[in-house]
Formats: structure tokens, C-alpha cells, sequence
């Protein structure tokens, strides 16, 4: 295991309670919690909540190990196992001045709390700040996917998912907020199990509150390894899309529904037999993914899985976003 350092004093007022939902995180949850353990330069203590979804794969085991040698780090039973009423358990247990959300499946610079808090105290307007989230992948596959989810035609104007990116944004991948904000404006959305956050950050943005993100935060997001596992990511990001959409919908982007859009596109391509210029858009989309291949700094053998990843994550999260709003237009 790690090397973890120390805490000796546990104060009944953490700084900064850190919540992490999980659930079947055995290959990531213990770098996880030791990057955050490890923080540097605070000034106070840290408060660790792992809202756990029942893992049946050692991630409790691991977490047990954990707590063993880190008296701050607390495990909490999430039986709902969705994360937005993940986040509400964590926060509602909660102590610290900052509340800060973190993923499992990401580790952490040793001076990213210290960062963020700098930045609150720089920018005293601000309600959440983060850093933009640099994505890496192990294998071949994994390795184009962090290309592709740092560019734009894989996510538009996000400016979350450019890593230099330095300003005010719509929201932080990884958010540190002044816990009053959850009183101020409410908890996440349990009804949306993906975009949860998307919502919450249009909410607190809508109050007049604003999200600064800066390079100095820095963390490292793990991506999917596998074409299914990336297909059913974005799948579940386009089925709750238009519930979230459909909550804030003065803060709805052209990003949000040119997936949609690619796949009516796709539908409607036979009459491309008949109007040739209707491939002209496909042909377009093709070369856009080439550039992107001749500028990836990667082996070709991997590079190469760009052709394939970008489809997957416009295809998979058109078909969610089309299901989505089917599934509005009938709950409604």
C-alpha cells in the first residue's frame, strides 16, 4: 500500500470535507484516497467521505485498509446507488468551511485543495472553483480517448476539459465549494442520475454565484479503457441530457445538441442518393477527425482508434439524447 501520511489531531471543524461516491472501484479507489490523504499546506484538517453503492469488488476491502491508518477517512452506505443521492448523503454529513466533490476514478496534485482555496480567497465572488481536467488513458484505446475528450469537436467549448484553460467557466470537474452554497440553493437533483452536476452548477451560475477554474488545480481523470464502456459513458450522459436541459433551459449550448443533431443527420443520409452534397457533412466530419490524428502525439496504433472513438461518444450520446427526450415527452 501507498505510504500515507499522518493526521494526528482530528478537529471537529475540517476545512475541507472531501466526498467521493463510488461504487466497484478496486483499481483506482486506493490511489484515489491516498492522493487526497496526502494533500499538502492546508490549514486544518480534512474530512474524507466515501459514499460507497454496495462494491461487491474490493473496493470495501480496500476502503476498510484505509481507515485503518486514516482516522478522517468515513465510509457511508449508498443503497440507492446513484451518485446525485450520493453526493446529498456526503454533503449532508459534512463538517468542513469547503465542501469538495472528487471522483474515484481520478487522483489528485498534492497542493489541489491548497489551490482551490487560494483561488477562493482570490477571487472572493466565487462560490466554486476546480481546474480543468486532464485526461489520461493506460492502454492504446484509453490513450486516444483522453485526445478526444480534450478536443474540441469531441466536446465542444467546454472549457472544463481543456487543461490550460484559466477563467470563469459554467462549471468544475472537480468543484470546491463554500458550503453555504448547499443551504443557499439546495442539494442535487436525485431525479437526474447523470448530469447532476451540469444542473447543480447551471443553478448556483443562474443565482448570480460564479465558478473559476484554474491549471494550478490539478488532477488526472482516468478514462474508459474499453469502446463499451466509453459507448455506455456517453450514452447515459445524452439519456439525461434533455432532463437536465429541460430544468435550465436558458443555459442550453449548441454543444448540448449537435450529437442529436450528427445522429438525425446519420438517419437521413439515403437521400444522399439523391442529393450528393448530403455526404458533404460526413466527408467534413471525416477530415475533422484526420486533423485530429496528424496532430495527436501518440503511436499510430493508437491514434488510429480516433476514427472509431469519436463516433462512439456522438453516436452513443445522440442515441441517449433522442431516448431522453422520448422518455420527457412521456413522463410529461
Amino acid at each position: 500500500m501507498p505510504e500515507i501520511s499522518s493526521m494526528n489531531n482530528y478537529h471537529k471543524k475540517p476545512i475541507v470535507t472531501v466526498i467521493i461516491p463510488c461504487r466497484n472501484e478496486f483499481n483506482y479507489i486506493e490511489k484515489s484516497v491516498t492522493s487526497i490523504v496526502n494533500q499538502k499546506d492546508l490549514p486544518g484538517e480534512i474530512e474524507i467521505i466515501v459514499v460507497d453503492g454496495l462494491s461487491d469488488d474490493g473496493t470495501r476491502e480496500q476502503l476498510e485498509k484505509l481507515q485503518s491508518e486514516f482516522p478522517n477517512l468515513k465510509v457511508i452506505d449508498n443503497l440507492k446507488r446513484t451518485t446525485p443521492f450520493a453526493l446529498n448523503l456526503g454533503i449532508k454529513e459534512a463538517h468542513g468551511e469547503f465542501v469538495c466533490i472528487m471522483g474515484a476514478h481520478s487522483v489528485y496534485a498534492e497542493d489541489y485543495l491548497f489551490n482551490s482555496i487560494k483561488l477562493m480567497e482570490k477571487y472572493p465572488e466565487t462560490s466554486c472553483v476546480g481546474g480543468p481536467i486532464t485526461s489520461e488513458g493506460k492502454t492504446n484505446f484509453g490513450k486516444a480517448v483522453a485526445i478526444a475528450m480534450s478536443s474540441l469537436i469531441g466536446v465542444g467549448n467546454a472549457k472544463h476539459r481543456f487543461p490550460q484553460y484559466e477563467g470563469y467557466a459554467e462549471m468544475a470537474c472537480f468543484p470546491v465549494f463554500r458550503k453555504e452554497v448547499f443551504s443557499q440553493i439546495g442539494l442535487y437533483d436525485e431525479s437526474l442520475v447523470r448530469n447532476q452536476d451540469d444542473e447543480f452548477c447551471s443553478r448556483l451560475t443562474s443565482s448570480g454565484r460564479k465558478v473559476y477554474i484554474s491549471p494550478s488545480v490539478k488532477s488526472i481523470y482516468y478514462v474508459k479503457a474499453t469502446p463499451s464502456k466509453l459507448f455506455k459513458q456517453y450514452f447515459y450522459y445524452g439519456l439525461y441530457k434533455p432532463m437536465a436541459l429541460n430544468k435550465v433551459k436558458t443555459k442550453i449550448k449548441i454543444r448540448h445538441l449537435v450529437p442529436f443533431i450528427f445522429m438525425i443527420y446519420l438517419l437521413s443520409l439515403p437521400l444522399a442518393y439523391m442529393f450528393p452534397l448530403w455526404f458533404l457533412p460526413i466527408i467534413l466530419y471525416i477530415l475533422a477527425i484526420s486533423w485530429n490524428f496528424l496532430r495527436a502525439k501518440l503511436k499510430v496504433k493508437s491514434k488510429l482508434y480516433l476514427f472509431i472513438i469519436f463516433p462512439i461518444i456522438h453516436i452513443s450520446y445522440g442515441i441517449g439524447f433522442i431516448l431522453g427526450i422520448l422518455k420527457l415527452i412521456k413522463d410529461n
